[in-house]
């Protein structure tokens, strides 16, 4: 089984081999057409790949828009919910491939903190199950110049030819024989572990989002988180630290859109607070003040009744667990819905709410068992539920 398949056209083979070359230096077993056997068939080998992989990247181009192949790869991938989508070229991905965020990799050229780059990763990291590998980018570097020959500096008079040459060559192959003798004979040297040949680079972990119903940390004396916020971060999101250094540890992130509160604070680094209790600190460019606006707390639950869900179910979103949500899925929820949408996640597990209407709302519910006060999400799960407690956020 390989962690990652690609999906590409021939026509940008040069500029794949790039992106699997650095998929692969980031700790991933990586599958491309490249490596097609030749007694194989095609249709066979991609079939098999692809239902083995963990993962599946498209790499659209002008060219890939255009392939059968490549949209077929990406439709099965779509079906088996593993599609990591990429752009190379100033292209949209084809209908329906459109509805599905891609990262823009256009003008990527092996940079690490690259934000198209950084998207892809924490999708594999999601897929696959484990974080990437830190591995150093190669930057190519351009030749010295040569300095152009001196007329005034003489040449070094010619070697004399000699009668000798064929023994010294001779003589040379036999030492060069002794030699790789001898040295298949030593134990094998212990090579460094990765961690220790080069420096680790610090990875972007996503936030472990919680249920309306988990404890809040305490906050400090003194605080006051009276603004609400918004982020605004070319990436898309912004780092909640430890400390007010960037190289402190990442206990949360900010997604565009999603709101936080915070308060007028001196100097480059404010402290922030997340709906679910996160506290850390923000670099003070990335935050803009919501005017007019601040909440304390986690919102509180809107009026009105519970929505029944699908079928009288009171489920809104039934594959809410088994596949990544998109803003188009939601787009038409109200708040009341986005928050049961959300803790119907919980629910599966068997959480047992505190908030009196969850319990009640959910209780009515045959397939509700509740046993736990604390449940594991998967990653999915968790990129659902940040999802929805953002748009949430977005529709106070």
């Amino acid at each position: 089984m390989v962690d990652v398949f690609i999906s590409y056209s021939r026509d940008n083979k040069a500029r794949v081999a790039d992106i699997a070359a650095a998929v692969s230096a980031a700790g991933y077993d990586v599958w491309w057409d490249a490596e097609l056997p030749p007694h194989r068939s095609y249709g066979d080998v991609i079939t098999e790949k692809i239902g083995s992989a963990k993962a599946a990247i498209v790499v659209w181009s002008q060219a890939s828009a255009q392939s059968e192949w490549v949209r077929a790869e990406a439709d099965v991938a779509r079906n088996q919910k593993k599609l990591v989508q990429t752009a190379i070229d100033d292209v949209m991905p084809p209908l329906p491939f459109n509805q599905i965020q891609f990262a823009d990799l256009s003008d990527w050229r092996g940079e690490a903190d690259h934000s198209g780059w950084r998207k892809v990763l924490m999708s594999l990291e999601d897929l696959c199950g484990r974080e990437a590998v830190a591995a150093p980018v190669q930057v190519p570097r351009p030749m010295a110049p040569v300095a152009p020959p001196r007329d005034d500096v003489p040449s070094p008079p010619a070697a004399p030819k000699s009668s000798f040459l064929p023994w010294a060559l001779l003589g040379l192959a036999v030492v060069a024989i002794a030699l790789l003798a001898w040295k298949l004979t030593q134990p094998a040297a212990v090579e460094p572990a990765a961690s220790q040949a080069a420096a680790p680079v610090e990875e972007e972990k996503p936030e472990v989002p919680a249920s309306d119903d988990a404890p809040a940390p305490a906050t400090a004396p003194g605080e006051a988180y009276t603004l609400a916020a918004v982020i605004d971060d070319p990436d898309g999101f912004t780092n909640i630290r430890a400390a007010q250094n960037t190289q402190s540890a990442i206990v949360g992130k900010v997604l565009e859109g999603e709101k936080f509160l915070t308060y007028k604070q001196p100097g480059q680094w404010w402290r922030v607070r997340k709906a679910d209790g996160t506290m850390g600190y923000m670099f003070r460019k990335y935050i803009r003040l919501v005017e007019g606006g601040a909440a304390q707390g986690t919102p509180a639950a809107p009026a009105g009744p519970m929505p029944t869900g699908v079928g009288g179910s009171g489920v809104v979103i039934p594959d809410s667990s088994e596949r990544l949500l998109t803003p188009a899925d939601i787009a038409n929820f109200g708040l009341l819905e986005l928050r049961i949408a959300r803790n119907e996640i919980f629910a599966r597990h068997g959480f047992r709410f505190k908030d009196p209407r969850l319990a009640r709302h959910f209780g009515q519910f045959d397939w509700y068992r509740p046993t736990s006060d604390n449940v594991q999400l998967s990653a999915t799960e968790k990129a659902n539920v940040s999802l929805l407690k953002s748009a949430e956020a977005g529709a106070q």
